[in-house]
């Protein structure tokens, strides 16, 4: 027996019911993991995903976005480039949804206070496959940089706010510098 496959909406609502009742918490963003995971049995979510480019080289398309910011997008991540240390300005769940993902969670270690002045070093570095969750806090909890291996990785990523209208930081590890950029649709 086939049944109805978990939709969009249904996984929306399901984070909104773990929001209400966790919040922002490790305990609530392991569950909206799950409900991403979810997501992930589907095979037709990757359609025409060339709609919007971040960082110079991912493309996503936002599958859906509450008037809240809340916004759930599809990323596909190269395996060509890794993409540079940043941030989102928001906390966020990611899954991946097809391919393998290098993910590197990156801390600062500086106190912001000097303009164009960072200190970052990589915290951690793990593969993600298909299911698999990782999920960042907000600020400075969100700087990290990610790569497909061998191949592009196709990613599921529910941001806590609309991240296409908050400034983003780029971190040179080398240079020790950072600069904020808005995003370009």
């Amino acid at each position: 027996m086939g049944g109805q496959q978990y939709t969009i909406e249904q996984c929306i609502a399901d984070v909104r019911a773990t929001l209400a009742t966790k919040g922002v918490t490790e305990e609530g963003l392991e569950e909206i993991g799950s409900h991403l995971r979810r997501l992930t049995s589907r095979d037709d979510l990757l359609g025409e995903v060339e709609q919007a480019m971040l960082h110079g080289q991912v493309s996503f398309r936002k599958l859906h976005k509450e008037s809240d910011g809340l916004t759930l997008m599809l990323a596909r991540f190269p395996a060509e480039e890794a993409t540079p240390v940043h941030n989102h300005g928001t906390w966020a769940v990611l899954c991946p949804y097809r391919g393998r993902d290098r993910y590197e969670g990156w801390r600062r270690l500086d106190d912001g206070s000097k303009p164009g002045f960072a200190q970052v070093e990589k915290a951690f570095e793990m593969i993600l496959e298909p299911g698999d969750v990782v999920y960042w806090f907000d600020p400075p909890h969100d700087i990290h940089r990610q790569q497909g291996v061998g191949e592009a990785a196709w990613e599921l990523i529910l941001m806590g706010r609309d991240f296409s209208t908050i400034p983003r930081l780029y971190f040179d590890p080398e240079s020790n510098t950072v600069r904020e950029r808005a995003v370009t649709r």
